[in-house]
């Protein structure tokens, strides 16, 4: 009976040292600044319209912010619109570029909520004069965690 007793608490102390209170850490961010500093020096445009996914959709605020990246540089700022039919937000952004650029378009999204940084997994090619979405039929831009 003793070896027995001794075999069931030592089974129960591996049980709950082995099971893990621990919670996932996720990065906090601070809430980007993101502005086009050479805007004279860019006199090209392409404007992007644009919706979050549902996922994103669920946490988002108006505090949050959204950018344009061409080469890791900011060169558009979103701006956010409400539909007034469901109450989605909806972003315009237009991004600027000089005369000899045509890099690719990488978005990035920041989620006041839960103090998140979130890049878009495609990118998009810049074509002056050009647009991508309209306001009845945004880009929903698929996301990925930085």
């Amino acid at each position: 009976m003793r070896i027995h007793e001794i075999s069931m608490i030592l089974i129960v102390l591996l049980i709950n040292f082995s099971c893990s209170t621990d919670e996932e850490n996720f990065t906090k961010w601070e809430a980007p600044m993101w502005e086009v500093e050479s805007k004279k020096l860019l006199p090209n445009s392409f404007t992007i319209v644009l919706s979050l996914p549902h996922n994103l959709n669920l946490y988002a605020t108006d505090d949050d912010k959204i950018a344009a990246f061409i080469n890791e540089e900011c060169r558009g700022v979103g701006n956010l619109v409400k539909d007034e039919k469901t109450g989605k937000g909806i972003y315009f952004i237009t991004i600027r570029a000089s005369d000899t650029e045509s890099g690719q378009i990488v978005i990035k999204y920041y989620n006041a909520r839960l103090k998140y940084l979130y890049e878009s997994k495609q990118t998009y090619p810049f074509k002056p004069d050009g647009t991508l979405g309209s306001y009845d039929e945004p880009v929903e831009i698929i996301f990925r965690n930085l």
